[in-house]
C-alpha cells in the first residue's frame, strides 16, 4: 500500500509538471510587452475602414462560377474586374472564429495557450488595429465582436451583438443573421442625422466599421458548404455589401476616403466543419477596394500554379494571395495609425495604389516594428543568460548590411529595390525573433527528457525490488547500494548548485521544477542501483540473457506499435490480429480461442471504417438500437434462468430494457425528422435526452453486485446515452468491444487456474489482490501482456470511431439530440463523454478481470505507467508549433493522451470501481422463478 501511494505521489508530481512543460518549450506567448509604435509618417490613403468578415465563408464558393456560368455574388466579383484587387487569404490556425479574427485584426497568430479557455479569451492583453483606431463601431455575434472590447469601457469600440441563443445549427435561415447585421448598420447610419455627437464623431478619421457576418458559417455547419442554404447566403452577403457601399457613399456624399476589405475567418470543410489544415478550411477570399487600395489590372499571365484562377475565370486579373496576418498592417497603413506592435504580417503592398515612394516608407514601418519585437526578445534572452553561454542570432552581421542598404537605397530614392531589400530584412528579422523564442528549447527538452528517463528507470527498479523475487542480497549488490546518508548530500548539494545558477539568471519559476525534478528522479535512482546490480547478477546466474534481451525487444515493438497507432488508425486492426492470434499459443480451450479470435477480428473491422463524421445514417442507428435491446433483453432472461431466482433489481432492469429503447426509436425519428424539415428540436424531445444522459449510468447501481449482471447492467446504462449521439456504427463498435471485453475476463479467468466461477463472483469492496496482502506477489510474464492488452484496448476505445484531437473529426449532429444553439463548451463536453464512454467500459473490465484473478493492482498499473510514458517521450519530441492547427492539435493531443494515462488510469480505476461496486438495493427481496 506504501509502495503504491509514495509512487502515485511521486508520479503524479512529476506528470503534472512534465503535461505543463510543453506550454514554456513549444508554445510560449508571442505576445511582447513594452515595444514602442510605429506608424507611416505620410498622410493616410484613408479616413475610414469597412471591415466585412464573413465567417465560415469558403474561397471558392464565393469565387468561382455556377454551373450555368453565373456567379453567386456578382456586385464582388465586378469589384475584382473593374475597380480592386483580390487574393486568397491563407489562414494559419482555423480552429475557430477566434484564432482567425485575431490573425486579421492583431497581425499575429493565436497564443496557444488560449486553448484552455477555448479560444474565448487571451490570457494576457494583446494590441490590435482596433485599439489604434480613433473610433470602432461593431456589429455581429457577442463572441467575436467583444473580443477586441476588453478593458475599453465603451471609450473607443462601440459593440451592437445579438445573444448566442440566435445562432441555431437547425434554424430555417440563419442568414437572418446577417440581415440582423446589415439592418443595424443602415439603422446606425440614419441616426447620424439626429444625434449631433455621433455625426460629429463620423467626421473624424482613423474609424472602422467592422460587420461580423456568421451566416454562412451557421448555415455551413447545420448544412454544409454545398447546400442551397449556403449558397443563398453568399447571394444575400453580395447584395446587402453593395447596399453598404451605396450608404456610405451617400453619407459621405462619394469623398473617397473609404476603404473596403471582405474577407473570412476560416474555410469549412464538405460536411461542414473547420478546424483541419485541408485547402477547403485555410484559403479564404480576399477582396479589397476604395480609399488606398490598387485598382484591377489585368495580369496577362497567373503568376500561381494551384489552376484556381483558371478554374474560377479569374486567371486575367492579377491575383496577390497573403497571409492572414498580413492584413493587420495592410489596414493600419491605409488608416495612417500605429501597426499593432506585436504583429508578425508582412505589409502586402501590392495591395496599396501609391506611388513607390509611400510603399516603400510604409514597409520600412513594417520593418521597424517586426525589428523592435526581435530587439527586445534578444534583451530578454540576454538577461536571463550568462554571456559566456549567449548564443547570439547567427544572422547579426547580415541584419547589418541589409540595414545600410535600405538607407543607401532610400536616399538614392531607388524605391523599387528599397522595397525587395526590406522585405528581406523583414524575413530576417522574423526568422531572429523565432530563434529567440525557442531559445531555450533544446535546454528544456533535455531536462525534461531526463526526467522522463529517471522515473521510468525508477518504477522499474521498484517493480524489481517488490514484485519479484530476484534480491538476494549478493555481496556485489550490497557493496553498490548507496546510504540515506549521501543520498541527502546529493540531493542538497546538486539542488542547491541548479537552484543558485538558475536564480542568478532570473530564469521563470516553473524552470526550478523541470530542472530539479530530473536530479531528484536520479538521485532516486542511484538509491536502488543495488537491484540493478541483483538483475544482472540473475540473469547471469540463469543464463537467460538472451531470453531477456528477446522479450525486451518484442515489448519495444508492441510499444512502437502502440506509438504508431496514434497517427495511423489502421495499424490497430494489424495489432488485433497479433492480439486474436495469442490464446493459440497457450493451453486454452480451442472453441474459447476461435471465439476470441473471431471477436478480435471483428473489432478490427471498425479501424479501417472511415472516420464518424461524414456520413450520417439514423436508420442504422435505430436498427443497432433494437438489436441491442433484443440482445440485453435475452442475455438478462438467460441470467436469471441459470440463477433461478431474480432481484426486484434485475427485474427493474428488464422492464428498463423494454421501456427505454422504444422511446429512444420514437426519440431519434422524430427528431431528426424536425431538424430534417427545419423545424428545430422539440422541447419535449430535449428534455428527455439530457434526463436519459444525467439519469441513465445512475440506475446501475439498482442492479446487483453479481460480477457479470452488474458488467451488463452497466453496459446497458452507459449505452443508453451513447445511442443518443450515434449517427452512423458507433453503437455497433460499442457492442462488439463490449464483447471482446467480456471475452477477454473470461480467458484471463480460465488462465488463472481459478477453482471460483466467474458467475459465482460478485464485485467487492476490496480486490482479490488486497485480500492476500500477506502473500508476496511476484509478477510475471503474464502481467506485462496484461498491461499492454489494458493499453491497447483503451487506445482501441478511444480511437475506434474516431478522436478528440480535433472537433472537426465530428459531426455537430452528434449532438443534435440535446442542441441545436451554439454553446462550445457544451457541445464539447457531449462530445467528451461519447468518447469517454467506450474507455469506461474498459476500465470496467480491467476492473472485473482483476477482482476475478489473484494479481496485485500496484504491480499491473506501474507496469501501465512505465508503458505510457514511454509512449509520452516518443510524443514529447514530436510535438508541432507551426502549420496548420490540425498538425499542432494532433501533436499536443498525442502527448496529453500519453501523458494523461497516468491520471486517466487512476481516475478510470476508481469510477469503474464505484460503478461496480456500490449498489442502492430496494430491499433485498426476490421474485421466485417457479418450474411447471
Amino acid at each position: 500500500m506504501l509502495i503504491s501511494v509514495f509512487a502515485g505521489a511521486v508520479g503524479l508530481a512529476v506528470h503534472v509538471v512534465f503535461l505543463f512543460s510543453i506550454f514554456d518549450i513549444y508554445f510560449k506567448s508571442p505576445i511582447i510587452h513594452g515595444l514602442p509604435a510605429y506608424e507611416v509618417p505620410l498622410p493616410a490613403p484613408a479616413s475610414r475602414l469597412v471591415l466585412i468578415v464573413a465567417d465560415g465563408l469558403r474561397a471558392d464558393k464565393v469565387f468561382e462560377l455556377q454551373k450555368n456560368g453565373t456567379t453567386r455574388a456578382p456586385y464582388l466579383r465586378s469589384i475584382i474586374t473593374e475597380k480592386g484587387s483580390w487574393g486568397i487569404s491563407h489562414t494559419r490556425v482555423p480552429t475557430e472564429s477566434r484564432p482567425g479574427h485575431v490573425a486579421l485584426i492583431a497581425g499575429f497568430y493565436e497564443d496557444v495557450s488560449a486553448v484552455t479557455k477555448g479560444w474565448k479569451d487571451n490570457p494576457v492583453e494583446f494590441d490590435s488595429v482596433f485599439n489604434r483606431s480613433r473610433y470602432v463601431w461593431a456589429w455581429g455575434a457577442a463572441d467575436m465582436v467583444h473580443l477586441f472590447t476588453k478593458g475599453d469601457h465603451g471609450k473607443r469600440v462601440f459593440a451592437c451583438t445579438y445573444d448566442n441563443d440566435e445562432v441555431d445549427f437547425a434554424d430555417e435561415d440563419a442568414s437572418r443573421l446577417d440581415t440582423w447585421v446589415f439592418a443595424k448598420f443602415e439603422a446606425f447610419l440614419a441616426s447620424a442625422s439626429t444625434n449631433k455627437t455621433l455625426k460629429h464623431m463620423l467626421q473624424q478619421d482613423k474609424l472602422v466599421f467592422f460587420l461580423h457576418l456568421l451566416g454562412l458559417d451557421t448555415n455551413g455547419h447545420g448544412y454544409n458548404p454545398d447546400s442551397m442554404e449556403y449558397y443563398e447566403n453568399i447571394a444575400l452577403v453580395d447584395r446587402n455589401i453593395k447596399r453598404v457601399v451605396q450608404l456610405i457613399d451617400e453619407y459621405y456624399q462619394e469623398d473617397g476616403k473609404t476603404a473596403y476589405i471582405f474577407t473570412s475567418d476560416h474555410g469549412m470543410t464538405d460536411w461542414g466543419n473547420h478546424g483541419a489544415g485541408n485547402p477547403s478550411e485555410t484559403e479564404t477570399p480576399l477582396i479589397a477596394w476604395g480609399a488606398g487600395i490598387g485598382q484591377t489590372r489585368l495580369s496577362g499571365k497567373d503568376g500561381y500554379y494551384d489552376g484556381y484562377s483558371e478554374a474560377w475565370n479569374l486567371s486575367l486579373y492579377r491575383r496577390v494571395d497573403v497571409k492572414q496576418a498580413d492584413l493587420a498592417p495592410l489596414m493600419a497603413v491605409l488608416l495612417g495609425i500605429a501597426i499593432p506592435i506585436n504583429s508578425l504580417g508582412l505589409l502586402p503592398v501590392e495591395y496599396l495604389n501609391r506611388d513607390s515612394h509611400f510603399r516603400a516608407v510604409a514597409l520600412l514601418t513594417n520593418a521597424r516594428q517586426i525589428l523592435a519585437q526581435f530587439k527586445q526578445q534578444e534583451h530578454n534572452v540576454q538577461e536571463t543568460t550568462f554571456s559566456i553561454f549567449f548564443r547570439q542570432f547567427k544572422a547579426d552581421a547580415k541584419e547589418m548590411e541589409l540595414t545600410e542598404m535600405m538607407e543607401t537605397l532610400l536616399k538614392q530614392s531607388r524605391y523599387k529595390e528599397a522595397v525587395q531589400v526590406i522585405e528581406k530584412f523583414i524575413e530576417l528579422a522574423l526568422k531572429g525573433l523565432t530563434y529567440y523564442q525557442k531559445y531555450d528549447r533544446l535546454t528544456l527538452s533535455i531536462a525534461v527528457a531526463l526526467g522522463f528517463v529517471g522515473w521510468m528507470t525508477f518504477v522499474i527498479l521498484l517493480l524489481l525490488r517488490n514484485y519479484t523475487g530476484i534480491m538476494c542480497k549478493s555481496l556485489e549488490s550490497q557493496s553498490k547500494k548507496m546510504t540515506p546518508e549521501w543520498q541527502g548530500k546529493i540531493k542538497i548539494l546538486s539542488s542547491s548548485t541548479l537552484v543558485i545558477f538558475l536564480s542568478i539568471q532570473n530564469a521563470p519559476f516553473m524552470y526550478y521544477f523541470y530542472f530539479l525534478i530530473p536530479i531528484v528522479l536520479w538521485t532516486m535512482v542511484l538509491y536502488e542501483l543495488d537491484v540493478y546490480y541483483e538483475a544482472k547478477a540473475y540473469l547471469r546466474r540463469f543464463e537467460v540473457k538472451m531470453w531477456f534481451l528477446a522479450l525486451a525487444v518484442l515489448a519495444v515493438l508492441g510499444l512502437e506499435l502502440l506509438v504508431i497507432t496514434f497517427f495511423y488508425r489502421g495499424v490497430m486492426s494489424l495489432g488485433l490480429v497479433f492480439i486474436g492470434l495469442w490464446p493459440f499459443t497457450t493451453q486454452l480451450s480451442k472453441r474459447m480461442s476461435v471465439a476470441w479470435l473471431a471477436g478480435c477480428l471483428a473489432l478490427g473491422v471498425f479501424p479501417l471504417l472511415p472516420v464518424i463524421g461524414k456520413q450520417h445514417n439514423y436508420t442504422l442507428c435505430v436498427a443497432q438500437a433494437k438489436s441491442v435491446c433484443l440482445y440485453h433483453t435475452l442475455t438478462l432472461a438467460l441470467s436469471v434462468w441459470q440463477r433461478g431466482s431474480f432481484s426486484k433489481a434485475n427485474f427493474f432492469y428488464v422492464l428498463l430494457s423494454l421501456r427505454i429503447f422504444p422511446l429512444i426509436f420514437y426519440y431519434s425519428k422524430t427528431s431528426n425528422a424536425n431538424i430534417e424539415h427545419k423545424e428545430g428540436l422539440p422541447l419535449f424531445n430535449q428534455i428527455l435526452s439530457w434526463l436519459l444522459l444525467v439519469l441513465s449510468p445512475v440506475l446501475c447501481l439498482f442492479s446487483t453486485t453479481s460480477l457479470f449482471n452488474r458488467l451488463l447492467n452497466l453496459t446497458l446504462s452507459l449505452l443508453v446515452p451513447f445511442l443518443l449521439m450515434c449517427i452512423f456504427y458507433e453503437s455497433l463498435f460499442f457492442l462488439t468491444l463490449c464483447l471482446v471485453m467480456f471475452l477477454w475476463i473470461c480467458i484471463e479467468h480460465q488462465l488463472s487456474g481459478s477453482t471460483l466461477r466467474l458467475q459465482d463472483m460478485t464485485f467487492e469492496y476490496q480486490s482479490s489482490s488486497t485480500q492476500t496482502k500477506n502473500v508476496t506477489y511476484h509478477i510475471k510474464i503474464d502481467d506485462v501482456r496484461k498491461a499492454y492488452f489494458f493499453m491497447f484496448f483503451m487506445l482501441v476505445a478511444f480511437y475506434g470511431t474516431g478522436n478528440i484531437a480535433s472537433l472537426n473529426s465530428f459531426s455537430i449532429s452528434s449532438f443534435y439530440c440535446f442542441m441545436t444553439v451554439f454553446r462550445p463548451f457544451t457541445m464539447a463536453a457531449i462530445l467528451l463523454i461519447k468518447v469517454l464512454i467506450p474507455l469506461l467500459i474498459v476500465s470496467c473490465a480491467f476492473r472485473a478481470l482483476l477482482q476475478s484473478i489473484r494479481v496485485s493492482n500496484t504491480a499491473l498499473f506501474l507496469l501501465v505507467f512505465i508503458m505510457s510514458d514511454f509512449t509520452a517521450l516518443h510524443f514529447f519530441f514530436l510535438i508541432k508549433d507551426s502549420g496548420s492547427w490540425l498538425d499542432i492539435g494532433m501533436s499536443i493531443s498525442h502527448y496529453l493522451l500519453s501523458m494523461g494515462m497516468f491520471i486517466f488510469t487512476a481516475v478510470f480505476h476508481g469510477l469503474a470501481w464505484f460503478l461496480t461496486t456500490f449498489s442502492l438495493d430496494f430491499s433485498g427481496h426476490e421474485f421466485k422463478r417457479h418450474l411447471l
